[in-house]
């Protein structure tokens, strides 16, 4: 499961390698403070959820690269731009390879999900109305202009 900073550092690691490709960094390149006991957990999360893949490492650099199914959990969570408390939200994978938001205490969530769709359902029924009533006047504006056509 990924935390918030799994899921930084994923982001992270995204930005600094180009598709499947193989990089060779130092750990000060990919850590800022260099590699200590938590970085080392967090990389071996990305390494458990198969996110990156190393061909070898030692104690001065790394050669990795992001695999597929990390650069598609990167993407689908910026995509989701998780909101909520960052100590409470963990993301997981499912079966199926893609993230899945875990909220320990959702109210919060739950509540800012619940606007989010009101907007949208809200959204959702005036484009509805507003394509009704542009059918209407194309639909008059076309009857019109066959009508005067025709005679």
């Amino acid at each position: 499961m990924l935390d918030k900073d799994g899921v930084a550092l994923l982001s992270k690691l995204c930005e600094m390698t180009e598709g499947e490709k193989y990089s060779v960094y130092d750990w000060t390149d990919v850590f800022d403070g260099g590699l200590d006991e938590e970085r080392k957990n967090v990389w071996r999360t990305l390494l458990q959820q198969g996110c990156v893949s190393v061909k070898y490492s030692d104690e001065s650099s790394v050669c990795f690269a992001v695999t597929l199914k990390g650069r598609n959990i990167n993407e689908e969570l910026a995509t989701m731009q998780v909101v909520g408390d960052e100590n409470q939200t963990v993301v997981r994978t499912d079966a199926a390879g893609r993230p899945v938001m875990v909220v320990k205490d959702g109210q919060s969530f739950v509540d800012n999900l619940r606007k989010k769709l009101h907007s949208r359902s809200l959204g959702f029924i005036w484009g509805i109305i507003g394509g009704v009533i542009g059918g209407i006047i194309g639909g008059g504006i076309v009857a019109l202009i066959m009508h005067f056509a025709i005679h």
